[in-house]
């Protein structure tokens, strides 16, 4: 399939999927007739940061896509912001390919992903006001936000 990647803004790249096959999510209370997508974004900086993944259906496209943004071996660090396997399904395949890249996400994101994929991944704890250094004088700031959706 076609990489649908796109630019943002300089160095922040959307590189996630659009499903268009899906037609109802979380059963009939909506639905998504014009697809939904996946979000995944991947910041080059000094250091790169990958933000999320894509539904596991679609684990093994997302990294064949990603690896033609960047050398997989070059992403320092994976931020999961949600562990769900629509937004997590991505990093079992993901962590094959780079298996010491760490993780950065909540304790109770932790446990989750833990839950899904009964992986102990190289996981990096981070809570409230926790900054995470890019490069070039820019820091990501984390907020945690429990059961975030819409």
């Amino acid at each position: 399939e076609k990489n649908l990647s796109f630019k943002i803004k300089n160095n922040i790249y959307w590189v996630g999927k659009k499903d268009w096959e899906l037609d109802k999510f979380h059963g009939d209370e909506y639905s998504t007739d014009h697809a939904t997508t996946y979000n995944s974004y991947l910041i080059k900086e000094e250091k790169n940061v990958l933000i999320d993944t894509v539904w596991m259906k679609y684990s093994k496209e997302f990294v064949k896509n990603l690896s033609k943004e960047i050398d997989l071996d070059e992403i320092d660090y994976i931020i999961a912001n949600h562990a769900e396997i629509d937004h997590s399904g991505g990093l079992p395949e993901l962590i094959k390919k780079i298996p010491d890249t760490p993780i950065y996400c909540t304790k109770m994101g932790v446990n989750s992903i833990k839950g899904h994929y009964h992986e102990d991944w190289d996981f990096h704890v981070v809570k409230t006001g926790d900054t995470l250094s890019v490069g070039n004088g820019k820091d990501l700031i984390f907020v945690e936000m429990n059961m975030l959706h819409w």
